[in-house]
Formats: C-alpha cells, structure tokens, sequence
C-alpha cells in the first residue's frame, strides 16, 4: 500500500467487495493481477490493476461527485495524452461507489524541475478544449472551496480555525484573490501538476484526476505546474500578467485544503491536520 493520509475511507470489507466487483466489471482479476493501492487523494482512493485503476469514493456522499468527473472524463475530446476512460460499468456496496476506468500509464515528474516545451504544450491542449461539449459535467468553478460562495467560506469557516497568528495573513491572500480583475475562462483543470499529470520518455502520457475541472481562470492551472515544477518556469509558460495571477491562486492554496475538509465533514483529526499545515505554510 502506498502513502496513507489517513484521509477518511470506506470499511475494509465494502472495500474488499467493491474491489472485487469492480475488476470483474472491467473483465480483469485482481487475483491475478499486482494489486496497488493509491490512497494520497482526498476525495477517492485509487485501486491500480493490469489495465485497471478502479476509483473508490471515500465516502458514500461523494458518489454523485465521482460520477459527475467520470462523465466529463468520458466526454473529452481526443488528447495528446492518455485519460481514465471509464472501461466497465460502476459498482455500489452498501452505498459506497467504485468506478473501473483505464490505468493509464506514466510517471509523475520529479518536483522543482521541468522543460518549458512540454508544459506549454500540455497547458494548450488542456485549455484549447472546446467547453460546449462537456458543459453540462463541467464542476462549479472554485467548487473545491465552495464554489460562488468561496469567499464567504474562506472568510467566515477558514479562517476562524487558524491560529490568530497567520489570520491577517490569510485575509491577505483572500483580499487578493477577490481584487483579480476578471479574465477570458478557459477549461481549466484545476489541479494540474504532482501524480495527476503523467510522463514518459520526456513527455505527458496522461493527465488525471479531473474532478475539478471548469471554466474558470488559466492562471489556477498555471499556478498547479509552477508550484510543482518551480516559479523559475513561470515567465516562460505565461506572460508577466499571468504569472502574478497565479501567484494570487497560489498564496490562496493552504486555506482551499482546509474549506475543502469543512465543507465535506471530515473527520475532527483529518481536520485538525490540515489546518496545522495551513498554519504553518501562512507562517512561512
């Protein structure tokens, strides 16, 4: 089993069922199969066959969510890379979801590193999609931490959790990202960079997770590749007015985890976690 965040997740015998179920869905065993586990996301855990990645919901209220991002998936038009189509129909335990969808193949790039030419490249491709035909299964923007009402969670149910030390930094970054002047929206992934983007050979084989996918500002994708590639490759992936807006969606990133853990009831401790990092990234 890989990283475990110890993130809320189903009962280990639904599990083992949707497991089970959902292999046989996509016409594989995972007897005979190395089985991986993949646990580092928030909203599902991730179930890695031959040619499998079964996606597991955490919890039962996040089913209509994990369907809703399969069908988008399902949606998109033909890409430069690999995405997780859907290969079976999905399975429900005891009120507990799995979908099976395509393993697509690749490695996360290594942090604090990265070529200009690909990462345009993908950024392009990611915005240049045609929102029309996926519409409809597009998420609200900024649904992460709730959506047109963003501010208010922030301001009024983040912000009161931190320590009173990092508060007016916080309301700092919240002033900011409220004084972007609008821009052109674009299909924006919404969380562009670390194990969601694959690569092979030099290049992305396959782009994940995209959950948070919607019209929204580029500069949010923009942000996801610098933080993880480096800021010194910003200027060469956008203009200086982008950049700064990244910057902005960047400075705003610790408090999003946190609305993130409010507004789907998380467990107190996993709560609590995320609120002592955000503190501690507000402080640094």
């Amino acid at each position: 089993m890989e990283l475990e965040t110890r993130y809320v997740r189903p009962p280990q015998e639904a599990l083992d069922a949707l497991v089970a179920e959902g292999f046989a869905a996509a016409g594989e065993s995972p007897e005979a199969s190395a089985v991986t586990w993949i646990e580092v996301g928030s909203a599902s855990i991730v179930v890695l066959g031959g040619r499998t990645a079964l996606r597991v919901a955490r919890q039962p209220s996040g089913a209509p969510e994990l369907l809703r991002a399969q069908a988008l998936v399902d949606s998109l038009p033909d890409l430069p890379f690999a995405v997780p189509r859907s290969i079976g129909e999905p399975v429900t335990v005891e009120g507990h979801l799995a979908i099976p969808t395509l393993r697509v193949e690749g490695e996360p790039h290594p942090p604090h590193q990265g070529e200009p030419g690909p990462l345009r490249a993908l950024l392009e491709a990611v915005h240049g999609i045609d929102p029309e035909p996926v519409r409809v299964h597009l998420a609200e923007p900024r649904s992460f931490m709730g959506g047109a009402d963003w501010e208010r969670v922030l301001r009024d149910r983040v912000v009161p959790l931190l320590g009173s030390n990092v508060r007016d930094e916080a309301r700092r970054r919240i002033d900011a990202l409220v004084g972007l002047e609008p821009v052109e929206v674009v299909v924006n992934h919404g969380d562009l960079a670390g194990s969601n983007v694959l690569w092979r050979d030099g290049r992305v084989s396959g782009v994940l997770d995209w959950d948070l996918t919607a019209l929204d500002d580029p500069a949010e994708d923009l942000s996801s590749l610098a933080s993880w590639h480096g800021w010194a490759l910003a200027a060469q992936l956008a203009d200086a007015a982008g950049v700064a807006r990244a910057e902005v969606f960047h400075g705003c990133g610790p408090l999003q985890v946190v609305a993130f853990a409010v507004l789907n009831d998380r467990p107190a401790d996993e709560l609590a976690r995320v609120v002592a990092r955000a503190e501690a990234r507000l402080a640094g």
